[in-house]
């Protein structure tokens, strides 16, 4: 052999070697995350949990200010007076100056009085002041100057600079399913000024064709929009104006047979106390022309409203979740009297109802519903129909703080024993004006254990948690988990915005990367939408906040199936 075909054998097998650890390299970056690999990150997650929302400390002052100067290195242009109590108070333990301050008599009257620990050292300034504004507003009694200073400097002085961050969001590239991504119904503006905001979708065969439709909440554009296939092709067209829809709902027209919409409006995007809140009744007419109906009008910023017969005369009557704001704020049911008539009835006074979900939940045969509360509330009630008309209201779940953020719930039978659990998120972080990333932020679920109760199981830790839908993803039998986020640490660029937790049967969840891209997605809805077998994802996107550079209006994930 020459020198010459020495030397290319021996560069043959350089590159050789050379493509072969590159392909190693390759298939290790892109295989499967091992069950280790998946532990380890739940274990930090779940660490980021304990330390932010259940406080272990109880009392430990690990992150305590060294001193007053820490913050106040010149203390000579401050009033001696104040200045002398709040370095006496400084000296006390946290279980002390709690006691002090009388803390649940001066936050415990209104929710239930947060561990410092729930949020970071500068937030408590922003809640400290968002608290004025709302005893202002209801016109209840304000702390005076030297007690809002008292309570602000205890939760500065026992609160962390930074919150535990959770652990690093599982990578799509290492999903054992393969999702792809395309634009779904008509694009967005290209001008980035015009930014979408999207309430909800759902997916339901509306013109009873055999194939699934998907309805579409355009808030800004106040318009529900109907996304169908014609000649193969999916189209998406507007069915009807509403002022603000965020959330639509299907109904079985007992006279046409036709599915109409009821759809919950709030007619302005910006939070407020004025009485803007509707529900539309969109009736089906021929060839897929929709009509609107008012149904109720004049109550707070309604967020959901689900049919059912609640009366038990035969007909369909409708329980309504109207957020509201810091003043208003209800839940009620909207009682059928005639085709035309309906009469509205107040069930309970309470600002920040989110969802309203019918089931007959205590096995007597009358239709009760479990509700959803956010605001200063985060607790998820059950209202028990008493059979003449009015309602009996028994807590399942309350949060350990008011800044927990409640999204949504589901009702669905995770375990499998043939009742039905609640699956809950909490992901919501529009309570203070800074977005802070809350590691106590994610999924769970309330086990239905009979007889009104509930146990509280927790399932993954998820910045901005927003909205769930449950479905076979993998085909093994098992019901698995789709998870959005809408407010997630959207500056780190490896946070996703779409999850899925693969069920392993007893109860026990993996959390696998769907995307990153486009960022803040607050509803979701999956079925399979291509006719292969395989469930697919469609989620739309409200950018009422930053960031804007990677929006979307709707997006369509087609499940491509398992990797081989």
């Amino acid at each position: 052999m020459t020198r010459r075909w020495k030397v290319a054998a021996v560069a043959a097998v350089l590159f050789v070697l050379l493509l072969a650890v590159a392909l190693i390299w390759w298939l290790r970056s892109t295989m499967l995350e091992s069950p280790a690999e998946m532990s380890a990150r739940a274990a930090l997650s779940a660490q980021a949990f304990r330390e932010s929302y259940l406080d272990p400390s109880e009392g430990k002052i690990s992150s305590r200010r060294a001193a007053c100067a820490a913050c106040h290195m010149n203390h000579g242009k401050f009033d001696p007076r104040r200045w002398n109590f709040l370095h006496d108070r400084a000296q006390l333990s946290r279980s002390e100056w709690a006691n002090k301050i009388l803390l649940p008599v001066k936050c415990g009257v209104c929710h239930v009085v947060p561990f410092p620990a729930m949020l970071p050292r500068q937030s408590w300034i922003e809640s400290i002041a968002r608290m004025d504004h709302i005893a202002e507003a209801r016109g209840t009694m304000k702390l005076n100057a030297d007690e809002r200073l008292d309570v602000l400097h205890f939760y500065l002085t026992f609160s962390p600079e930074q919150l535990v961050p959770l652990a690093n969001d599982p990578d799509p590239a290492r999903s054992p399913i393969k999702f792809l991504a395309s634009v779904f119904g008509n694009p967005r503006n290209p001008d980035t000024r015009v930014r979408p905001v999207l309430g909800h979708v759902q997916i339901a065969d509306l013109d009873r064709d055999g194939q699934p439709d998907v309805l579409v909440c355009d808030t800004d554009k106040s318009q529900v929009n109907w996304v169908h296939r014609t000649n193969g092709v999916w189209r998406e067209e507007t069915l009807a104006s509403a002022p603000n829809p965020v959330h639509t709902q299907l109904v079985t027209n007992a006279l046409t047979g036709r599915l109409d919409i009821v759809v919950a409006c709030q007619r302005v995007l910006e939070p407020t106390d004025e009485p803007v809140g509707s529900v539309v009744l969109l009736r089906n007419g021929d060839a897929m022309r929709f009509t609107s109906e008012k149904i109720l009008e004049g109550i707070g910023r309604v967020a959901d409203v689900e049919p059912g017969d609640f009366d038990g005369d035969g007909d369909v009557d409708f329980v309504v979740a109207a957020y509201g704001f810091i003043k208003t704020g209800e839940v009620g049911w909207l009682e059928k009297k005639t085709e035309a008539k309906f009469v509205y009835h107040v069930i309970v006074k309470r600002a920040g109802a989110i969802h309203v979900l019918p089931t007959d939940l205590d096995g007597d045969g009358r239709l009760d519903f479990v509700a959803l509360f956010a605001q200063e509330h985060e607790q998820v009630s059950a209202f028990i129909n008493d059979g003449s008309g009015g309602f009996r209201e028994r807590v399942l779940f309350k949060a350990a703080t008011p800044s927990f953020g409640s999204s949504g719930i589901q009702l669905v039978d995770l375990d499998g024993d043939g009742d039905l659990d609640i699956l809950y998120t909490n992901g919501d972080n529009m309570d203070l004006p800074t977005v802070i990333p809350r590691p106590y932020h994610g999924v769970q679920w309330l086990e239905n254990k009979g007889n009104l109760n509930f146990e509280w199981h927790d399932i993954h830790r998820f910045y901005g948690a927003y909205s769930t839908a449950v479905a076979d993803l993998n085909r093994d039998g098992l019901p698995d988990i789709v998870v959005t986020s809408m407010f997630n640490d959207w500056d780190d660029p490896k946070r996703a915005s779409l999850i899925w937790l693969e069920n392993l049967g007893g109860q026990r969840f993996a959390a696998h990367g769907i995307a990153r891209v486009p960022t803040q997605l607050i509803s979701i809805a999956v079925e399979d939408l291509d006719g292969d077998g395989w469930p697919d994802i469609v989620a739309s996107g409200m950018y009422a906040f930053g960031p804007v550079d990677r929006m979307s209006r709707l997006t369509l994930w087609t499940n491509r199936h398992l990797r081989r």
